[in-house]
């Protein structure tokens, strides 16, 4: 049954999209990453310049 379905363009094709999906997640988690730290740094940055003001 295995060998079967590696032979099968369908299974194959459902692989490749399942790693091309886990592959986006990874880029999106760890620009979710980046985008927070850098929100953080802005914020950080706005709210002393407030507070000199």
């Amino acid at each position: 049954m295995l060998k079967r379905f590696l032979k099968e363009e369908s299974g194959m094709e459902m692989v490749e999209w399942a790693i091309v999906g886990i592959l986006f997640a990874v880029a999106g988690a760890a620009g979710w990453g980046l985008l927070a730290t850098q929100m953080s740094s802005t914020l950080g940055t706005v709210e002393s310049t407030l507070a000199g003001n």
